[in-house]
């Protein structure tokens, strides 16, 4: 019984402190304030606005362009070479395919 509930804590405890992190394709990212929501969408967002006198204002959304992406020093090496294999640092970001890549190519 102790173990369920150590096993229930530990779950618990990752999920109240995890950090919801947003990976571009260009390869920079952006982690979410506490409050802050995403809405992910391949057509235009609107925000309502609801006025006292009945009246109702919709207004596009601009997409994000915050970013908090700090560049790599491995950034513009070749995935995999030696130069490479010695400066990459594994598990920063959870696991990664430059990590399933470093694990291959540099463990070997």
């Amino acid at each position: 019984m102790m173990k369920y509930l150590l096993a229930s804590l530990f779950l618990f405890s990752s999920a109240v402190f995890g950090q919801t992190v947003i990976h571009y394709n260009d390869g920079s990212t952006y982690t979410l304030e506490n409050g802050e929501f995403v809405v992910v969408a391949n057509h235009n967002v609107f925000a309502k606005t609801t006025y006292t006198t009945g009246g109702v204002h919709f207004r596009p959304l601009k997409p994000n362009a915050k970013r908090d992406f700090v560049p790599a020093e491995t950034d513009g090496m070749e995935p995999g070479s030696d130069e490479w294999c010695e400066t990459y640092v594994p598990f920063q970001n959870g696991y990664t395919f430059d990590d399933q890549m470093w694990q291959r190519a540099c463990q070997g």
